[in-house]
């Protein structure tokens, strides 16, 4: 007897397991206050062309519209409208053995809070808070958007944008974070490659293309992020060198191959014994010639000088335009040698900062110009 009941046991999921695939029973027209009002025990087989219900709409699937005050549930698919005040589910991968459709949503999902898709999805969500828990192909609008698996299309959200695999698609937004990111340019026509970011923070594995934001932030960077702060652990270089005005500065850049953010801060040894030491942020796009150590470059910095016997909020600012010539000429026996020339902007008058500038071009009470150099070494 004990064996037998143990058997019963063990083949009761399958028969549980066989109810739930029922074939679906065709309802035109389903009307209510809510769906467990009027068919509560036999809804999630139902399929309806169009669900209205004042509180909350429940079915199997959706061939049209499932409209409703509150929410929306359909089980295992929708080819169409679901509009609520709050939420629309679609969906439910764990209730079904197998797969019987290629998109579990097709269509247009519209709430104020929440809109999801357990599956793959293609079409529009629109709502505070949007998911796909597999692939999408279309646009999410939402305060938060995340799409677990690949993407093509859009994520327009005013906060946060998550897709963390391979897509092909545009985020814009205040945070954006995906696998990987380009908007690329070819044969005479741009075209979406990858991934485009826009936001004040653009986070990505891999970038072929654009970033734009305040700050860009990628593991892999073969693209050009636009900011003010880019960062990428594979692009990383510094230049020890010495200018007209500091005998010593250090430069360390970040970024993509083509477009660095510098960092700059130098001390004074001897020259221009007035100013002692000065720091600085700058924009630097390079062109490489053969490899990473032979290179033309065009930067524009923005430094502050700080004047021996001064307090640091007495410093002197100054734009300076510099092109920059890289080449390994004693090859592995001696770091590539750096050379260059710049055109500088001091908003100061030169009595004010007692500089001993080899070339000036200009000099007013306000301003002065003048020509500068830079030679030094690239590590």
């Amino acid at each position: 007897m004990r064996y037998y009941l143990l058997l019963s046991f063990l083949i009761l999921p399958f028969f549980k397991l066989h109810s739930q695939v029922k074939k679906l029973v065709r309802h035109k027209v389903q009307l209510g206050i809510s769906s467990g009002a009027d068919n509560s025990q036999h809804s999630h087989y139902i399929l309806s062309n169009l669900s209205l219900h004042l509180l909350s709409g429940y079915t199997g699937a959706i061939q049209g519209f499932q409209i409703s005050g509150i929410s929306n549930r359909s089980f295992l698919y929708t080819n169409g409208l679901q509009l609520s005040a709050f939420s629309n589910v679609t969906g439910n991968l764990a209730f079904r053995p197998e797969k019987h459709v290629d998109f579990e949503f097709r269509g247009a999902q519209i709430g104020t809070l929440i809109n999801k898709v357990e599956g793959d999805g293609k079409g529009l969500q629109l709502g505070v808070f949007n998911r796909v828990s597999k692939t999408f192909e279309g646009i999410q609008m939402g305060m938060f958007n995340a799409i677990q698996r690949g993407a093509l299309g859009l994520q327009l959200g005013g906060i946060f944008n998550y897709a963390p695999k391979r897509n092909s698609m545009a985020q814009i937004g205040l945070f954006n974070y995906s696998f990987d990111a380009g908007l690329m340019y070819e044969k005479g026509f741009f075209f979406m490659r990858d991934h485009f970011q826009l936001g004040f923070m653009n986070i990505t594995n891999k970038n072929h293309g654009w970033q734009i934001g305040l700050i860009n932030l990628s593991k892999d960077n073969k693209g050009i992020p636009v900011g003010l702060i880019n960062t990428s652990t594979s692009h990383g270089e510094g230049n020890l060198a010495a200018n007209e005005i500091m005998n010593t500065y250090l430069t360390f850049s970040n970024g993509s191959k083509y477009l660095l953010n510098r960092l700059i801060v130098g001390y004074n040894y001897s020259w221009n014994k007035n100013i002692n030491w000065t720091a600085g942020y700058g924009l630097e796009l390079k062109y490489y010639k053969i490899n990473n150590h032979n290179a033309i470059s065009i930067s524009h910095d923005i430094l502050y000088m700080m004047q021996r016997n001064k307090k640091w909020n007495n410093g002197l600012p100054v734009s300076r335009i510099s092109l920059n010539f890289s080449n390994d000429i004693f090859d592995k026996y001696v770091p590539p040698i750096l050379i260059g020339i710049s055109y500088n902007i001091g908003y100061f008058s030169n009595e004010e900062a007692q500089l001993d500038l080899p070339l000036i071009m200009k000099a007013t009470e306000n301003t002065t110009h003048w020509i500068g150099f830079d030679f030094g070494f690239k590590l």
